[in-house]
């Protein structure tokens, strides 16, 4: 794994317990990353988080129990409102209608043979949030473990299982977006991570999840969960599914690629580098499916053709920029994150 940025194992405990710990140890940080959303949620004209974060409580309670007891733990251990850490989980579902600008591209090769699948991306997001992340480890009793790179605070995101099921995150928008009243896809996330043990379950969990925010998980199962991959595009109506190209090759950015989602996609009109971004990636790797290095996947997503590689203006907080470029292991099960532009980690 790459250097430069923080990683916290769990210990072994129930959801409550394991929620109280995180928010004991990462009080400042979760502090830091409810205050930047805040401001985020201000911007967009949303400041009563209490009201927002109890309809989230109840869809998550209902959907998947032990995780609203993590959020509530989190809260506990943080010195917050259960109702504000709740918010902070459904950050993608509140900025819906807000939020503008590009985010996130994802490269997945089912190579030839026995090799590992590649599974890659950019994480982007406001260059003002760069401290706010972490990777978080999290054992099971059973001896189950997920992996996820996430904000403080927010119970999953991008990440991996040790039965070598990982997934990956790209933001959407569709006209039917309707707020806080489904299940936060970042519960969702985690969620998949903590039970399958292939795509199929992986899947399955997604079917369930009753949604009110769109966005893509990409499912990529590696040798042991059966080397495949399909993208889930969730919205209130969906989800819907795309599937590798005959060559292996399985590339996401932030517009819809299936129907009848896509007919209600507003990315393309808002926030059209996402098509950019795509046709980028999709001529630079074309009929790479059976044979793509690793290496060549991060060269990819580090080249700034098109935007895919984002850096933010010096001093804008508010502007986007890459994050993070991540890359699920499947041989070891875990994740190898490059810290910040990955030009930078390349030299280029």
């Amino acid at each position: 794994m790459s250097g430069g940025h923080t990683r916290f194992r769990s210990e072994i405990a129930g959801p409550r317990e394991r929620g109280v710990e995180f928010g004991e140890t990462w009080r400042d940080r979760v502090a830091a990353t409810v205050d930047g959303y805040r401001e985020l949620f201000a911007r967009g004209g949303v400041r009563d988080l209490h009201t927002a974060g109890t309809r989230v409580l109840l869809a998550v309670e209902t959907w998947a129990p032990y995780l609203a007891d993590e959020i509530r733990g989190i809260a506990d251990g943080a010195g917050l409102p259960a109702e504000t850490i709740a918010a902070l989980n459904a950050r993608t579902e509140i900025l819906a209608s807000t939020r503008t600008g590009g985010e996130c591209s994802t490269i997945v090769a089912l190579r030839d043979g026995d090799e590992q699948p590649v599974a890659a991306q950019n994480w982007d997001w406001y260059a003002g949030h760069a401290a706010n992340w972490l990777e978080w480890e999290i054992p099971y009793p059973d001896g189950r473990r997920t992996t996820t790179l996430t904000e403080y605070g927010i119970v999953g995101k991008i990440g991996v299982n040790d039965r070598g099921v990982g997934c990956l995150f790209n933001i959407l928008h569709h006209r039917a977006d309707t707020g806080t009243h489904g299940v936060p896809v970042h519960v969702v996330a985690r969620r998949l991570l903590d039970e399958a043990d292939t795509v199929t379950d992986a899947l399955r969990v997604i079917g369930r999840a009753p949604v009110s925010a769109s966005t893509t998980i990409t499912v990529v199962g590696g040798r042991r969960a059966g080397r495949s991959a399909v993208a889930a595009e969730l919205w209130p109506e969906g989800p819907g599914h795309v599937l590798p190209d005959p060559d292996g090759m399985l590339l996401h950015t932030n517009h819809f690629l299936s129907r009848p989602g896509a007919d209600g996609d507003t990315e393309p009109r808002t926030d059209p580098d996402t098509l950019v971004r795509y046709e980028v990636l999709r001529r630079t790797l074309h009929g790479r499916g059976r044979d793509l290095a690793v290496g060549d996947a991060l060269a990819a997503l580090a080249d700034h053709s098109g935007g895919v590689c984002v850096h933010a203006p010096e001093g804008r907080a508010d502007a986007f920029q890459t994050l993070a470029a991540v890359r699920i292991d499947f041989t070891t099960c875990g994740l190898d994150i490059h810290p910040g532009p990955p030009c930078r980690t390349r030299g280029d």
